[in-house]
């Protein structure tokens, strides 16, 4: 057969067509076996189709109540008394609402109870105390929101795990109270069991039992993310323990429409849909659906929880409304990353996904789309080999462009007009593959491959590039890669409140100073700057250029511009202001400043900067729109960076670290070291955060080896000591230990220390031990909450 094609096409032009159809072939079968790094960039595709497509009309039936800073500033930090969220709910309840969904995890009993603290009173400190003329039913905060929950559609939110991990012995286990739902199952005779068909949670973090109990119907509040961890679509239900439990947006609808049950079609591929009332909901085989987004943040109406207690928002903002109620406060902030933003809100995925159904404004995903792809890549293949073989390559440039325009156009008008999307990728790989290989070997046959490739690619291409092309005889991957690197991200502690000091011009002369300096130390020890947010820097280590050594340099970096903000402090200490008087009616004058002959107010001579520093795999290439990319990074090891940053604060130091970082092998004069033998930085905590079954050990980094002051050391020496006193839970030891080290410590302006942390935490093991006597402690602080 070969040998007849050869002698009908001769022998150029066979060898053009077997490698155009070996070409084709190929990228069919990248197709069927979708490459992580294909995904990426399908799912960035993806992405921009939804980003250009019209967002589509909402019903303003979702709204969202946001327990924000301004609620927590009016009534009190977080979590809040039971009695408080019980009359919280109650007046959304009494004002007409549908339905209200928790994405607040209430897996703990309150401690504000009367009862509990009269009870703790009596054991710790041998006092009774009797709450007279207070009714006996409200001793209990739990069971008054208990008895709230029984008596409206309200929907507890809870965590499934699907981590298989050991169980915490020390931990009590409370039984999991939260409701399955009533599923019907139509299926064909090969189906499965629809337990094998969903995702099957290992574990679950249930709200309080006695809440549970009361809570007509529970739903989890986990999202899956993809690949490049972008949460594209959802699970609608999950199976555990053999039972399905829906998701917090599908319970609350349910409670909303007064819907007991689900109908599940499945068939031996998977779940077809999900039917709930009259509307039929598409989904994959897993039971996922895709999430039509409509836009940014802020899609759907907020209110404040203080609003509502205080009788401002009621009945006219909230009959007929389907509530999730959520937290926008700092600190407490559930983000995802979604083809939009990088940081909406977790409570507007609920809300989202209940407004795509009740428009049945849905993203389908029908049987035929794979095929039609698969058969789209071959002809794109086929058509583009036949075109390419018998004409000249160059003059072919035109009509490749014109089939991957049309491939794309048609994608997207499928994608607008019908809901489906079909991946114009891998037909658009194949037309540039078979364009670049078949005018390559032609060239080659004319000129020779070296004189081919510089003549064809030096016009487009960095020299650099091209000597490497022929060095490693490869072409460069295009698009998004995952690599080691190191994530950093800086922010000027309590910059609001300075801020609020300066007038404008201020603000921004002393951020332009701030920010040259710190980018400057970044630039010189090759790190890559990805962004400012305000007084923020988010940078990285180790891309676009390969840096051996990217997690000492993030170190050193952290070292000097922590030098270098003492050293702009000094400065600014000593500034003074221009002879020329500003106008006073400038929004915040510094009146006692001007008077005094001081440029800043003292408030910017004691500022400083948090650092947050963690390496890992992460995901870096150009991010964005057809019209406007950005070079970044995303991926945990980011998220942790930033958390690090957030979290140096609760502990009062200024660079935390964490053990990816200072593990990393580095070779400095030819020998191999880890950073942690060249730097000096101390073990501050090693925890474990809800979701994470693996523990980070956080180090706070003072300076490189050898640059420690003789009370640095003592310092460390002592809280080395404590630490291995408090690990082996000789908590009295710890605590002596402990007080002496936190002498040596070096106050910020909250008069907050590492010492002071562990002290009240020792304090805190004595009575309530992490694990039972005699057992060992590994010294994992495990977070029960998000």
């Amino acid at each position: 057969m070969l040998d007849i094609l050869k002698k009908i096409t001769g022998a150029d032009s066979f060898f053009l067509i077997l490698t155009g159809l070996t070409a084709s072939f190929l990228i069919a079968a990248l197709y069927i076996f979708q490459p992580p790094i294909l995904q990426f960039v399908d799912y960035k595709i993806y992405d921009q189709y939804m980003r250009s497509s019209p967002a589509g009309q909402k019903t303003g039936i979702p709204v969202i109540v946001d327990i924000d800073d301004e609620s927590l500033t009016e009534l009190g930090q977080w979590p809040w008394p039971r009695y408080r969220m019980a009359l919280l709910l109650a007046k959304i309840q009494q004002a007409g609402a549908l339905s209200t969904g928790l994405d607040i995890l209430i897996g703990e009993p309150d401690r504000t109870s009367p009862g509990t603290i009269r009870e703790s009173l009596r054991q710790e400190l041998g006092v009774t105390v009797d709450f007279k003329g207070l009714p006996k039913g409200l001793m209990d905060n739990d069971r008054v929101l208990a008895d709230i929950l029984r008596q409206g559609r309200y929907v507890l939110g809870f965590y499934f795990d699907f981590m298989k991990k050991e169980k915490d012995r020390s931990v009590k286990e409370l039984p999991c109270f939260a409701k399955p739902v009533s599923v019907a199952q139509i299926k064909t005779k090969e189906a499965p069991e629809l337990k094998d068909l969903t995702l099957n949670a290992l574990d679950a973090i249930c709200p309080l039992p006695v809440l549970a109990k009361a809570s007509p119907l529970c739903g989890f509040y986990n999202t899956i993310t993809d690949y490049d961890g972008v949460v594209r679509r959802v699970p609608l239900i999950i199976s555990y323990n053999g039972k399905q439990y829906p998701s917090l947006a599908l319970a609350t609808l349910m409670k909303a429409i007064g819907r007991k049950s689900i109908l599940v079609k499945t068939s031996s591929i998977g779940i077809e849909s999900i039917r709930l009332g009259k509307t039929t909901i598409p989904v994959d085989a897993k039971g996922q659906m895709m999430i039509r987004y409509r836009g940014g943040m802020a899609e759907f109406p907020y209110y404040s929880a203080k609003d509502i207690l205080s009788g401002k928002v009621g009945e006219k903002e909230l009959k007929g409304k389907i509530i999730f109620m959520g937290t926008s406060a700092a600190g407490l902030r559930d983000l995802r990353v979604t083809p939009f933003v990088s940081d909406y809100p977790g409570v507007e995925v609920h809300a989202t996904i209940v407004d795509n159904i009740l428009t049945k404004d849905f993203i389908l995903n029908p049987d035929w789309v794979p095929g039609l792809e698969l058969l789209l890549v071959l002809l794109a293949g086929i058509l583009s080999m036949i075109l390419l073989t018998w004409s000249r390559s160059l003059w072919m440039i035109i009509p490749i462009a014109a089939m991957g325009a049309a491939i794309v156009y048609g994608s997207l008008y499928i994608f607008r007009e019908y809901d489906a999307y079909l991946t114009p990728m891998y037909s658009l790989i194949v037309l540039g593959l078979n364009f670049t290989l078949l005018t390559l070997i032609k060239f080659w046959r004319e000129e020779g491959q070296k004189k081919f490739l510089q003549a064809t690619f030096s016009s487009y291409l960095a020299p650099e590039l091209i000597d490497e092309m022929f060095s490693n005889r490869e072409m460069p991957e295009l698009g998004g890669e995952a690599r080691q690197i190191t994530a950093y991200f800086t922010d000027i502690q309590s910059f609001s409140t300075f801020s609020e000091k300066l007038t404008a011009p201020q603000l921004v002369e002393l951020l332009n100073e701030y920010l040259s300096v710190m980018t400057d130390i970044l630039i010189e020890e090759k790190g890559t700057l990805d962004k400012y947010e305000g007084d923020a820097i988010i940078a990285f280590f180790g891309a676009p250029m390969d840096v051996p050594d990217h997690a000492l340099r993030a170190c050193r970096v952290a070292v000097k511009m922590q030098q270098a903000g003492l050293e702009l402090r000094d400065k600014w200490a000593k500034d003074v202001q221009l002879p020329d008087e500003p106008d006073r009616n400038t929004k915040n004058f510094p009146e006692e400043q001007w008077a005094k002959g001081e440029k800043w107010p003292k408030v910017v001579h004691n500022m400083r900067t948090r650092i947050g520093v963690n390496s890992g795999e992460i995901v870096v290439g150009n991010m964005g729109s057809s019209m406007r990319m950005n070079y970044t990074m995303m991926g945990d090891a980011v998220n942790l960076a930033a958390r690090l940053e957030e979290g140096a604060k609760q502990f009062g130091i200024f660079n935390a670290v964490s053990h990816f970082t200072l593990e990393q092998e580095v070779e400095v004069d030819g020998e191999t070291s880890k950073v942690i033998e060249l730097v000096e930085a101390r073990l501050i905590d090693n925890i474990q955060v809800v979701g994470k079954n693996e523990p980070v050990r956080i180090y706070e980094l003072v300076a490189m080896k050898g640059g420690l002051t003789e009370s640095e050391e003592i310092l460390f020496d002592l809280f080395a000591k404590a630490r291995e006193e408090y690990v082996t839970q000789n908590w009295d030891k710890a605590i002596e230990i402990y007080t002496e080290a936190n002498k040596y410590e070096r106050y910020d302006d909250t008069k907050h220390t590492p010492c002071e942390v562990f002290i009240k935490r020792a304090e805190e093991h004595k009575i309530n031990p992490p694990v039972p006597e005699g057992e060992v402690w590994d010294g994992v602080y495990r977070m029960t909450k998000k």
